[in-house]
């Protein structure tokens, strides 16, 4: 069962090996067949948007963008403005995109967590210097509480006389 499955992923593989060929053998100029030359005139005047299907079906394939994905390209200065983001974009263009995002974000997160650490350092030097450390507000905190409970029991035997 497991060997099948392994002989299956590998004829995948090689079928997926065969495409990729395909599309990288796609814009190579091909030589004119006779087939080509017997072409009707109607052919030859493709409109516009017509070229822009055919080459849609034969290009790269397209990644339609959410609202995150518009200001991520946005972000990293891929486009100038929302507006002028397209719907469909190629997908290496917003993989491009991702990844210096991701960077850009990871560069914030290690800026943030030097300014906070300095910070911290700030903090404990200062509480240092008032005299306080853990134990000191722990002690007082369990005598607060400590006398809290003292009243508490006062006031209970106080209303039970």
């Amino acid at each position: 069962m497991f060997c099948t499955r392994l002989i299956r992923q590998f004829k995948c593989f090689k079928i997926r090996q065969l495409h990729t060929t395909f599309v990288k053998n796609e814009n190579k100029p091909v030589t004119e067949t006779p087939k080509a030359k017997t072409e009707t005139p109607k052919a030859a005047n493709i409109s516009q948007a017509e070229k822009e299907a055919i080459e849609f079906v034969s290009g790269e394939t397209l990644h339609t963008l959410s609202n995150l994905d518009k200001r991520i390209l946005v972000w990293v200065k891929r486009f100038p403005s929302m507006d002028q983001v397209p719907k469909q974009v190629s997908i290496r263009t917003i993989q491009l995109a991702h990844t210096k995002a991701r960077i850009k974000v990871c560069f914030y997160m290690m800026a943030f967590a030097i300014i906070g650490s300095i910070l911290a350092v700030i903090s404990g030097k200062r509480d240092v210097a008032a005299g306080k450390n853990i134990i000191t507000e722990r002690q007082k905190w369990y005598d607060k509480v400590k006398e809290q409970a003292r009243k508490e029991a006062e006031m209970a035997e106080k209303k039970e006389k």
